[in-house]
C-alpha cells in the first residue's frame, strides 16, 4: 500500500496524524500533514517542517497526492476528501494506515488484541490482561496508561487510545527493552486490522 514512490497526505494531526506522518515518512516517498483543527502549535509544525514532513492548516490540492490518510470521524465533505472521491484518489482511515505501519515491527510472534466500543474498553482490557498475565507476559495500553502486567509497573501515562498511540505504545515498550507474549491495546473508533483477537465490548447508544 505504502511504497517509497508514495506521495501521502495525512489529515487531522490532533488526533494522532502527526505520529501517523512521522512513520509513514520511514515507508513512503513523501508525506504532508494537514492540521484540519489548527490544534498544533507553531514549534510542533516546524518540527514536522525540520523532519521532511510538509505541513498546512489549509486543505491541500489531493490530486498532488496517491493516497489520503483521515480519521474515520472527519467530515466527509471536508475539501480534500471530496476531491480525493471525485477522481477516485485512495483514501483509508488512521485505522488502516497504523495497522500497515505495524507490519513493519516484526510482531509475528506476538499475540496482538484490540478492544474498541462505545463503553466497557478499560475495564474489558484490565480485566482480560489481569486473566492472561497469570500464564503470560503481557503489556496493555488503555486510557489509564501504558502497563506491564509482568512486573505491575506503569511505563507511561498520558497517551490516548487513538489508533496512532498504537504506534508509541510498542515503541515506549521497545525502548524499554521489554519483551511482552501478548499486547492489548484499547482503541477508539475501531480496530487497525493487526489484531489476532478484535473485542468489541458494547455498541450501546451508538
Amino acid at each position: 500500500m505504502f511504497r517509497p514512490s508514495s506521495r501521502v497526505a495525512v489529515l487531522d494531526l490532533t488526533h494522532g496524524g502527526a505520529v501517523i506522518a512521522r512513520h509513514l515518512l520511514k515507508i513512503a516517498g513523501t508525506v504532508a500533514a494537514v492540521d484540519v483543527y489548527g490544534t498544533l502549535s507553531p514549534e510542533s509544525l516546524r518540527d514536522l517542517e525540520s523532519e521532511g514532513i510538509k505541513t498546512s492548516k489549509n486543505p491541500m490540492n489531493s490530486l498532488d497526492f496517491d493516497m489520503i490518510v483521515a480519521p474515520v470521524h472527519l467530515d466527509i465533505n471536508y475539501p480534500m476528501l471530496v476531491k480525493a472521491a471525485k477522481y477516485k484518489i485512495p483514501i483509508i482511515s488512521h485505522h488502516a494506515a497504523v495497522g500497515k505501519i505495524l507490519k513493519n515491527y516484526g510482531l509475528q510472534n506476538k499475540t496482538i488484541i484490540e478492544i474498541t466500543g462505545t463503553k466497557a474498553k478499560t475495564s474489558t482490557s484490565i480485566l482480560l490482561a489481569g486473566i492472561l498475565s497469570r500464564k503470560k507476559n503481557v503489556v496493555s495500553h488503555t486510557s489509564r496508561g501504558l502497563e506491564d502486567w509482568s512486573t505491575g509497573k506503569v511505563i507511561k501515562k498520558g497517551l490516548s487510545i487513538t489508533p496512532a498511540s498504537v504506534l508509541t505504545a510498542i515503541d515506549e515498550v521497545l525502548f524499554a527493552e521489554l519483551d511482552p507474549n501478548v499486547y492489548i491495546f484499547e482503541i477508539s473508533l475501531g480496530g487497525t486490522g493487526s489484531a489476532d483477537i478484535g473485542v468489541i465490548s458494547t455498541i450501546a447508544n451508538d
